[in-house]
């Protein structure tokens, strides 16, 4: 069998991957590093845009050493790590001073790693309008969310607006992980919408509590999980908690504006557990007895296709989510509500409504949505265009 080889142009640094992050970067990563079509892997980490980021790169990926890993080089302001006979890492703390020569530092490590045929396969857009000398065979973005209308991204939207047309000119595969994220390429014939996945086998086995935070909490618990930022709408869940004093709203994540710290703690029955980290976040869901997507209706939010919709299905749980945050995909799964008195509402309902036979069938449509299934679909697309 023919293989080729991958540089991946992260959105995460793998030392995050490694202290328990997890999204989508991270998962297409680990199952190309397990299919036999895939030969070499240079996973290059997220390249910082601020000099604050990179001071933060060096400190947290150049000078330590990536678990389970042997550097091969090691600079001023990189590093070449070695993970097994297939992955390799690579650390560049300077790309907000010189991309070109970003470019070719990493063209270099290409070489060293011993690429060949090698395609670019890109999660993060600033890099991309600097990629025509890299050397690859095929060009594939992964577009996840549009982060021109990402809150954190306010000062470079510019930046990502040529970049984006960049990828629209030279792309030769686009993936898309929302529908709406289509357009954003005028819907080319070369832009596939793939949407998010999930680890079957991680969600829908049970887990033990080993920390009682949770287990202390009075029932039934409306839960969220993940990082509670700019669009988890903090005012809908103090009214939803107001309106619903015998119930308890956990969320489960790092809150990080001290604002929305303020905004939830006026609720005594809403509770912030912090951060958890991928291996305990089932065991945090499956304490739930309904589980939540309170998003804030935004342009951004219209382009995003959360994984935890597919993580609370994957564990039977019963979810209420606001309209058009991407969980349209399962509308006959997923109570999708309109406002904040529609979502009260809505949670009544899937408290009242749940059942046995509910929980089996949620399981179920999520079944094809395996991180496998997923990054299947993405290497027959690239076999056909490479010719294999």
């Amino acid at each position: 069998m023919k293989t080729f080889d991958v540089i991946m142009v992260n959105m995460s640094s793998y030392a995050e991957w490694q202290r328990g992050t997890s999204n989508r970067n991270y998962h297409v990563l680990r199952e190309l590093a397990h299919d036999s079509r895939v030969g070499k892997i240079l996973a290059v980490d997220y390249p910082p845009l601020t000099i604050k980021r990179g001071i933060r790169n060096y400190m947290e990926n150049i000078f330590p050493t990536l678990s389970g890993g042997s550097v091969l080089t090691f600079g001023a302001a990189d590093k070449l790590t070695k993970l097994g006979d297939k992955l390799f890492v690579y650390t560049n703390s300077a790309f907000f001073l010189s991309p070109d020569r970003f470019i070719k530092r990493l063209k270099a490590m290409a070489h060293i790693c011993g690429l060949s045929d090698y395609l670019l396969w890109s999660f993060f857009p600033p890099v991309m309008e600097y990629t025509q000398t890299l050397g690859q065979k095929l060009t594939v973005f992964d577009a996840v969310d549009n982060w021109i209308e990402h809150p954190s991204y306010v000062k470079f939207k510019e930046r990502l607006k040529r970049n984006y047309q960049y990828v629209k000119q030279h792309s030769d595969v686009i993936f898309t992980v929302a529908q709406d994220l289509m357009r954003l390429f005028d819907n080319q014939p070369n832009v596939y919408w793939i949407p998010n996945g999930v680890e079957l086998s991680h969600y829908q086995s049970k887990h033990i509590l080993i920390n009682r935070d949770i287990a202390n909490i009075p029932k039934p618990i409306v839960g969220y999980i993940g990082v509670i930022q700019e669009r988890v709408d903090t005012e809908l869940i103090v009214q939803l908690a107001s309106k619903n004093p015998t119930k308890s709203f956990v969320l489960v994540g790092p809150v990080w504006r001290e604002e929305d710290k303020k905004t939830l703690a006026r609720a005594s029955n809403i509770f912030l557990l912090g951060y958890k980290s991928y291996d305990e976040a089932p065991a945090y869901i499956q304490q739930f007895d309904v589980a939540m997507i309170p998003h804030r209706r935004s342009t951004f939010i219209e382009s995003t296709n959360p994984m935890k919709m597919y993580e609370y299905l994957a564990c039977g749980k019963p979810v209420v989510a606001t309209r058009e945050s991407g969980a349209a995909l399962f509308n006959e799964f997923v109570y999708l509500a309109d406002d904040a008195e529609d979502f009260n509402r809505k949670l009544y309902h899937a408290l009242q409504e749940d059942s046995p036979e509910k929980q089996k069938a949620r399981r179920a449509a999520v079944e094809e949505h395996s991180w496998q299934n997923v990054v299947k679909q993405m290497l027959d697309i690239i076999e056909k265009k490479m010719g294999y």
